[in-house]
């Protein structure tokens, strides 16, 4: 059965980019977040069959070398691998992935290649396809993008921000980890990317488990109003019999030996139904004041 995050990048895979400076921005996004980059090879990998798809296509000059890996427990992976010299050193040029003065290949988002708001949000999608998860919203509310680079880790903190997105970022195991964990900024998130078949499943299940809380939390109430009446019944009644046992119930007063009786007869009772018993019918307040005397009797 197909994760969460899963349905989620599959619907995102669907996008279609028509302008040229969009492509570049979602494969320079995958390229980022997914691929080992180094002067002699660019291998991208992937879990994600439609993930590894969306690269190509957005790669498809390029002589890339595509593979299936399978990792214990037979685990999927899919890897694409652009080996060709000469090849590398454009998509280098491209992206601006080399330190102009050391010449060293750098993980960093350009600022060129987000310029346009429709390039943020294709780079965001690119980013996410790669090296993002979202937590199936029935378990939890979690959406993170993973990168063990620092620089590019406050890069796209930095996008994400001017896009509106207040992610906060954490290391674990020497990766930086950008993460949302508030179900409406992970549905607003998810709206932004174009996940709205996702989004709206987050929506549904966060209705589903508040209309559950409701029902919990009024469950609870109840039975917390229930014990309280039993323990106040039994306390009753106990001062009922103490009073029968030593002076008799005949003894009372004419209201308090009526509500005495009804009390030890309907012990289940709360103050409510016991007052809708007596002629005529008396308040809860009226039946309470009657049993509080009845005690101090006791």
């Amino acid at each position: 059965m197909k994760s969460f995050s899963q349905m989620t990048k599959e619907e995102l895979c669907k996008a279609e980019y028509t302008r040229e400076c969009c492509r570049q921005a979602v494969l320079a996004g995958m390229l980022l977040l997914g691929a080992v980059i180094t002067k002699e090879k660019i291998r991208f990998v992937t879990e994600n069959a439609d993930v590894l798809s969306v690269y190509m296509n957005q790669c498809e000059h390029q002589r890339l070398v595509r593979q299936k890996l399978l990792q214990p427990p037979e685990a999927v992976r899919y890897s694409a691998e652009l080996r060709d010299e000469e090849q590398i050193a454009a998509v280098l040029d491209q992206f601006r992935l080399l330190d102009p003065d050391t010449g060293v290949i750098r993980y960093r988002i350009d600022p060129f290649l987000t310029e346009k708001e429709c390039c943020r949000k294709a780079f965001v999608r690119g980013a996410f396809l790669s090296g993002g998860t979202v937590i199936d919203p029935k378990k939890n509310y979690n959406l993170e993008m993973v990168t063990p680079y620092l620089g590019l880790s406050r890069d796209m903190h930095r996008l994400l921000l001017e896009c509106g997105f207040d992610f906060k970022m954490v290391t674990r195991k020497s990766k930086y980890v950008l993460y949302l964990k508030n179900s409406e900024a992970i549905s607003d998130f998810l709206t932004y990317m174009g996940a709205y078949q996702a989004q709206m499943e987050l929506l549904n299940i966060k209705i589903e488990k508040e209309i559950r809380n409701d029902f919990n939390r009024t469950a609870n109430s109840e039975t917390a109003n229930l014990e309280k009446t039993i323990n106040a019944s039994v306390r009753q009644v106990q001062a009922i019999e103490k009073i029968q046992r030593t002076r008799g119930l005949d003894s009372l007063p004419d209201d308090l030996r009526e509500i005495a009786v009804l009390r030890l007869k309907h012990k289940e009772l709360s103050l409510s139904e016991l007052g809708m018993l007596m002629n005529p019918p008396l308040s809860k307040s009226g039946v309470n004041h009657r049993l509080k005397k009845l005690m101090e009797l006791a």
